[in-house]
């Protein structure tokens, strides 16, 4: 995945992705080669478990998967 900008995102020791800015400011995800083999869907309705880049089709908090909008304050701090 090409990115603009990125980080890498871990549970634990395990890294399971790469969450994005792709270069027209969406937001994207992709699974790590590790987890695809031993982890699981950490969104099963909108990362499912497979290879693959995953862009948001709705723009449901902010354009931002759910899994990860749930780790943001919620309304303090917040400049949307």
């Amino acid at each position: 995945m090409k990115t603009e900008k990125g980080l890498e995102v871990y549970l634990g020791s395990d890294k399971v992705g790469i969450l994005a800015e792709t270069s027209n400011h969406k937001v994207a995800f992709s699974y790590s080669d590790v987890w695809l083999e031993k982890g699981f869907s950490i969104s099963p309705f909108s990362l499912p478990l497979k290879r693959g880049v995953f862009v948001p089709s709705k723009l449901y908090f902010n354009g931002l998967f759910g899994v990860f909008a749930d780790s943001l304050s919620d309304a303090w701090g917040s400049y949307f």
